[in-house]
């Protein structure tokens, strides 16, 4: 079964230009994201750490899963 949210890089809040030649920042942006695989959109809270992400995702994700087995534990 996949999980409905995961951890993601969080992106930059405004968008920088680089030149060609200079390649790609190594660093987009500080901090992480949660992404809803469900609904395929970014939950841009920009958690400092990866540790804090990963602890919201397994609480959304362990909240989902209650919930489904209350939903299939009725009637």
């Amino acid at each position: 079964m996949q999980t409905r949210f995961v951890v993601v890089p969080a992106v930059p809040l405004k968008k920088e230009i680089y030149p060609r030649n200079l390649g790609f920042p190594a660093t987009l942006a500080a901090g992480y994201d949660l992404y809803d695989t469900q609904e395929k959109l970014r939950l841009s809270l920009h958690y400092p750490t990866r540790a804090e992400a990963e602890f919201q995702c397994a609480c959304r994700n362990r909240c989902r899963d209650a919930d489904e087995a209350d939903i299939a534990g009725i009637g």
